[in-house]
């Protein structure tokens, strides 16, 4: 039934949300800010309106009635699929093929079909006659996944196709799909990823080969052809305290100078030196870098303050996933917690130096259209799942 009641509406949820977005706006501002000339970009505005627009799509899910995307999911699933293969007909944007160029904006169809995946995987593994001890339920719960996977590692955009990983695989343990195949495949996911991180750490490089062969280090593994060489050196300066300072390792250097320089109470609203003189590059600093400009200003208590909503705003969809009607709403809040908690975690671990950095967003605080869209999207379907939530 299509219907909003605001008296069973998570109004939490809902004031975290405005909450989030509201700071949002005003650090985007001090990202943009230059005290030389008292002027800013105009992203805040456009961050504004990217909020507005996404809460319109957020009321609009929230009374239609989730359960009928279940049978629409395949709909979903395979519009998201024709968008990231569209994706590779247009030009390359900072040598990738992630956007679709849209007039005024960018449209990421990545961060829309990890909507499409959880809905789809939710949809596929709800269906009452779905036998979880079938092999051919895990091969084509991972075909769903697969896909997508695939696609949009091959953009590059690592960073966002390894979010789908944590969230098959709560859902499908969740679900009991071939527990004991799914534990070996991510003991062997894990053995894999630190085996490439140690080949990338001893690869050769031009200056290494350049060296005399009494000066070169003992160990040198051929180079690895897997991955391109900025997300090489994103391995390496995770693993190098000073790889690169003038290059990859810059950002790095300059977030954690950012986090650490604020404090207990921080700088001060539009004071953080990092942010303002422009050490932590003005392209980054509205995106994912975002917690630093606010850890800067607003130092530990700012930051811990940030942390402690998204720790009530998770909690809050994971509740709606415990009190959701059927297994489809139930799988849908929970691959969206799922999503919402990598985000989260891998965008903070990387500003303070506890994780490579990637290009994960932080959720409705970093500056993006596509990506706020798709978090409202799926914050929308979590409240709509809430509203009809069973009564007990």
């Amino acid at each position: 039934m299509n219907i909003i009641r605001f008296k069973r509406l998570d109004w939490v949820m809902l004031g975290t949300i405005l909450a989030l977005i509201t700071l949002s706006v005003f650090f985007v501002y001090s990202a943009q800010f230059k005290s030389d000339t008292d002027s800013n970009g105009t992203k805040w505005v456009m961050q504004l309106i990217f909020g507005i627009v996404g809460f319109g799509i957020y009321f609009a899910l929230v009374w239609y009635d989730y359960t009928r995307f279940s049978k629409l999911s395949w709909f979903f699933y395979g519009g998201a699929m024709v968008l990231l293969l569209l994706v590779f007909a247009f030009p390359e944007l900072n040598g990738a093929h992630r956007w679709i160029p849209m007039p005024g904006f960018n449209i990421q169809p990545s961060e829309l079909a990890k909507i499409a995946v959880i809905i789809s995987l939710s949809s596929y593994l709800s269906a009452p006659d779905r036998d979880m001890d079938e092999w051919k339920t895990f091969f084509c719960a991972g075909a769903i996944v697969g896909v997508p996977f695939l696609l949009i590692a091959a953009e590059p955009d690592l960073s966002t196709s390894l979010t789908l990983a944590p969230i098959t695989l709560v859902i499908m343990l969740y679900r009991g799909v071939q527990r004991r195949m799914l534990l070996i495949t991510t003991a062997s996911v894990g053995i894999l990823a630190v085996t490439l991180c140690l080949w990338i750490k001893y690869e050769t490089t031009p200056a290494i080969r350049a060296l005399p062969k009494a000066e070169q280090p003992r160990l040198v593994l051929p180079r690895m052809p897997f991955l391109a060489d900025y997300q090489k050196n994103r391995v390496k300066v995770f693993l190098s305290k000073d790889h690169d300072l003038d290059g990859a390792g810059w950002n790095k250097l300059q977030s954690q100078v950012a986090v650490g320089s604020g404090g207990s109470f921080g700088k001060g609203y539009l004071k953080g030196a990092q942010n303002i003189l422009g050490f932590l590059p003005r392209t980054v600093a509205p995106t994912d870098f975002i917690f630093c400009v606010i850890a800067e200003e607003t130092g530990f208590l700012g930051g811990m303050s940030v942390l402690l909503l998204y720790l009530l705003l998770l909690g809050r969809c994971i509740w709606a996933s415990v009190q959701a009607r059927d297994e489809f709403g139930r799988l849908m809040a929970l691959g969206i917690s799922v999503m919402l908690f990598c985000h989260v975690f891998v965008n903070i671990a990387m500003t303070i130096g506890i994780l490579p950095i990637t290009g994960l967003p932080l959720p409705l605080m970093s500056y993006g259209g596509s990506f706020m869209i798709s978090i409202m999207i799926a914050l929308g379907l979590v409240q709509s799942v809430y509203q009809r939530r069973r009564i007990r």
